[in-house]
């Protein structure tokens, strides 16, 4: 015999207040426009501690600005360890704990500091996917991340033009070389909210985009960039536009072939990029065969400062992959340890899943692979090509030391997971983003207290956003 059971259904607003009121629940719980304000306010002072560092030659700010944030994630995470972790979390925690071996095996201060570089990307991406918040691009405070990073990019276009590359056609702004200034822009697309913003400020994200990847002159990531938003662009737009973007994906697959497999520079414009592919269609032999190559005094003395670096970076992957592969077993699995890149090889390989292959093994570049792949898998799909730009842009440069970028970029992937876990788990909750946050909240609540006080947390919580639910479906559907 089954026991039947009446559920009242009340206002939302009426139902928060009982729950809260009979069992307060953490602010950070309930909402995570909190969670976004506090990170804002910590990036906009972790910028300036990164400014004032970069002006005064004083690095270690920046690394003062790194543990403030993550001591600010990890308080917000307190709050929220009942929520079950997800794969990627438990990669990226993984991921950590592994290169911890090398320390634990070989300690050294140089050693040390890598690790804690190492670590720190490791555990944003675990924080990140355990806070389950909201998406950037839709909280209220999401113009103090925006002020942060429009402040860099103009202050490094402006005032702190930086260091000088190529014949001074590229330059680093407030970072150590253009590469690193190239991706900070990419962050204000994960902003960006089609619902919320105009046509006008799209655009203008994008101009102000390119206006830095012309600046710093960053190949590897103009490429990223375009083939990024090419994807993005084909699943935005339909009809004659999306066959427009496809041919235009088309003709530069073709034209790329035609540079690396024919050398048809007498029918392309002669550019930087143009030239380093063109140099790799002659000089790719001879980086297969371990042959040295005059980047200097023959190529870019012929071609023009900067075209020799690709060609260059595949001979410094070739180079990298060929020391891993006669290391031990154990090198080979768990690799040399990190930062041993610059000091058995004297130079970043600028390829980040060489150097991860290089520093930990096969199984960190496996967790590695997966903890990103997951994020992009599931991040918000209007900023998945964020993702994919950052994996592509990654074949050509290091940039997990950009810690910044890295912190503020695996928030915003990370940030729709909660609905998706808790619509898996109870798909009766669909009516809107507040019932899914409460009814986590309740099980959290339930999780933690008593079985009395968690049936009757359970019943405000659960059961009264399946009334909800159903409430919403009726309405929806009519009498």
């Amino acid at each position: 015999m089954h026991t039947m059971h009446t559920v009242t259904v009340q206002p939302a607003s009426q139902a928060r207040t009982m729950l809260t009121r009979d069992y307060p629940l953490p602010a950070l719980v309930i909402s995570g426009e909190q969670i976004w304000a506090r990170i804002g306010w910590t990036f906009l002072a972790y910028w300036g501690l990164f400014v004032a560092g970069s002006v005064t030659d004083h690095k270690e700010l920046n690394s003062i600005g790194g543990m403030m944030l993550l001591a600010v994630l990890a308080w917000s995470t307190r709050d929220r360890l009942w929520v079950r972790l997800d794969s990627v979390a438990i990669a990226s925690l993984a991921a950590a704990l592994i290169p911890l071996l090398h320390f634990v095996w070989t300690p050294s201060p140089a050693l040390a500091q890598a690790y804690v570089k190492y670590a720190s990307v490791c555990m944003a991406i675990f924080l990140a996917r355990t806070l389950h918040l909201p998406e950037a691009s839709t909280c209220r405070k999401r113009w103090l991340l925006a002020l942060g990073v429009i402040g860099i990019v103009i202050l490094s276009l402006t005032v702190f033009r930086g260091s000088s590359f190529d014949g001074g056609a590229r330059h680093s702004g407030l970072f150590p070389n253009p590469n690193n200034l190239a991706l900070i822009p990419f962050l204000l697309l994960c902003l960006l909210d089609r619902t919320r913003d105009t046509l006008s400020v799209r655009i203008g994200a994008h101009v102000l985009v390119i206006t830095v990847l012309g600046y710093t002159g960053t190949s590897g990531a103009i490429l990223a960039y375009g083939i990024g938003l090419i994807v993005h662009l084909r699943s935005e737009l339909t009809g004659f536009w999306r066959g427009l973007v496809t041919s235009v994906a088309v003709g530069g697959v073709v034209a790329a072939s035609a540079l690396l497999f024919l050398d048809t520079r007498t029918f392309v414009p002669e550019t930087r990029l143009t030239n380093q592919i063109a140099v790799i269609h002659t000089e790719f032999q001879n980086v297969l065969r371990g042959d040295a190559i005059a980047y200097y005094d023959q190529v870019e003395r012929e071609l023009g400062p900067g075209t020799g670096s690709a060609i260059w970076r595949l001979a410094q992957w070739r180079y990298t992959i060929a020391v891993w592969s006669e290391g031990s077993p154990i090198d080979k699995l768990v690799g040399f340890g990190p930062g041993s890149t610059t000091e058995s090889l004297g130079i970043l390989p600028h390829n980040e899943y060489v150097r991860v292959l290089y520093e930990a093994g096969i199984v960190g570049l496996a967790l590695f692979g997966f903890s990103f792949y997951g994020m992009i898998r599931t991040a918000p799909p209007a900023i998945r090509y964020v993702g994919l730009i950052f994996a592509i842009y990654s074949f050509s440069e290091n940039n997990l030391d950009n810690f910044p970028f890295m912190a503020l970029l695996v928030l915003c992937l990370s940030a729709e997971t909660s609905a998706k876990q808790v619509r898996s788990r109870h798909p009766e909750l669909r009516s809107t983003a507040e019932h899914m946050w409460l009814s986590r909240a309740a099980r959290g609540v339930a999780w933690r207290s008593s079985s009395a006080v968690g049936t009757r947390s359970s019943v405000l919580g659960l059961d009264f956003y399946q009334g909800t639910a159903r409430r919403d479906e009726a309405q929806k559907n009519g009498p």
